[in-house]
């Protein structure tokens, strides 16, 4: 479950420290997506879900560089370290690394994939110029468009594991 005081401690930060925190966990996010490729290989789940995986984290990259060169560009080449919430503590992800069922992986990834669409938007709203906004803007839409793929990967799963709609709700 997304953290909302999480989420309000970031509502809260100013765009640069914001910023800085969010690159950190976008690495944070790619990593932690290289670690569940490599685990659904290991759970022998079809090739989806590891694609979907290998996928997000080389997604977490790019943005992760497209926003190091944003922060240096406006504010300079050392980026700081932000002390606020991380990953672990804006969401469910202790499910996604130790947990070896498919369909609770893939809601925690949604969840983060959510929470990233967010911080985004956060990001937008706070921009003092129209190119900001515009790209935080774009970036909150690609997470969105993640989040299509993975409610897409869970409602296939769930159909072909015989599962009804109610725990896609769950």
């Amino acid at each position: 479950m997304v953290d909302l005081e999480g989420l309000s401690f970031l509502e809260e930060l100013p765009l640069r420290e914001l910023l800085a925190h969010w690159i950190f966990l976008e690495g944070d996010k790619a990593l932690l997506y290289e670690k569940l490729a490599e685990k659904a290989r290991g759970m022998e789940v079809e090739g989806a879900v590891g694609d979907m995986f290998k996928l997000l984290g080389q997604e977490a990259r790019r943005h992760e560089k497209k926003l190091r060169t944003l922060y240096t560009r406006k504010f300079g080449a050392e980026i700081p370290e932000v002390h606020g919430p991380s990953l672990e503590e804006l969401s469910d992800i202790r499910e996604l690394e130790s947990g070896n069922d498919v369909f609770a992986v893939l809601k925690c990834a949604l969840e983060l994939e959510e929470v990233a669409e967010r911080v985004y938007s956060i990001l937008a709203e706070k921009a003092d110029d129209e190119t900001l906004r515009a790209i935080f803007s774009y970036l909150a839409s690609t997470e969105r468009l993640h989040e299509r793929a993975v409610e897409s990967l869970l409602r296939d799963y769930d159909y072909r594991n015989g599962m009804g709609k109610e725990r896609m709700e769950a």
